[in-house]
């Protein structure tokens, strides 16, 4: 004989069950979400206190230089201070960026671009900064002339992960800097001669404020591959780093066309 009263209680049952897993899922998305929020106050913390700290210490000892009227140190730590500065204004740029372009709703302003001119405007930009110390090889297939896509987007993309290469390469070094066709769009490549990168740092390389464990010591924020993730989702592309520790890094950065 079957029981009424259990059979609608076993109706109800795959819905009382939606409910309960929508509250985990939900719990565990603030969860999250909250331990990301703790990361972010903590990693910008420390980017704001190292330099402050830096500043506050180095205004102490040009007291003392100006009463002892030690011009040469007085130089010395006003350069010090300045380049603290920089470094803060630098994370404030990359705070701002890493948000502005996570947000970005607006349409993209696609558009054939001439490859050739691009890639020399935006050297020209990249020499500027680095100067003779770094020697940049590009190579662009005789068959591409334009890509259709954002150029400023494009444009930030490749900005960072160059400047990226330069950073971490040694003075004399190389960089190669690649345009290919591919199947699916055109695929451009930064690759360096530099520390490289640990395989168990490569998950987390995209993360904001992260640094790899070899690069404590090379200054910077960890916000540039961020920035470059974030715009490369924008333009739908597809972004792979190949790196082994003191053999380099290459990143692909494939443009759908």
């Amino acid at each position: 004989m079957i029981n009424l009263k259990n059979v609608k209680k076993a109706k109800k049952n795959p819905s009382r069950q939606k409910k309960e897993k929508l509250v985990r899922k939900t719990s565990s998305a603030n969860s999250t979400l909250k331990k990301l929020q703790a990361e972010f106050i903590s990693s910008t913390s420390h980017q704001f206190f190292t330099p402050l700290t830096t500043i506050l210490s180095s205004v102490e000892l040009l007291e003392y230089y100006i009463k002892n009227e030690n011009y040469t140190r007085q130089q010395e730590i006003i350069n010090k201070i300045k380049r603290s500065i920089a470094n803060l204004t630098h994370t404030l740029e990359g705070i701002t960026n890493l948000y502005k372009y996570h947000s970005l709703k607006q349409k993209l302003n696609l558009k054939n671009i001439p490859i050739r001119k691009f890639v020399n405007d935006l050297l020209e930009e990249v020499v500027v900064n680095i100067g003779d110390s770094i020697l940049i090889i590009v190579n662009i297939e005789p068959e591409l002339n334009t890509i259709y896509c954002d150029e400023f987007i494009l444009k930030q993309i490749l900005l960072n992960l160059i400047h990226n290469a330069v950073k971490f390469s040694p003075d004399g070094g190389q960089i190669r800097f690649d345009i290919k066709k591919r199947k699916n769009g055109i695929e451009f490549s930064v690759k360096d001669e530099g520390i490289g990168i640990a395989k168990s740092d490569l998950r987390k390389l995209f993360n904001p404020f992260f640094r790899g464990k070899n690069a404590t010591t090379i200054p910077g924020a960890g916000l540039g591959l961020a920035i470059v993730k974030n715009l490369s989702q924008l333009l739908k592309a597809k972004i792979q780093c190949i790196s082994n520790l003191k053999e380099g890094t290459e990143f692909k950065v494939l443009i759908p066309n």
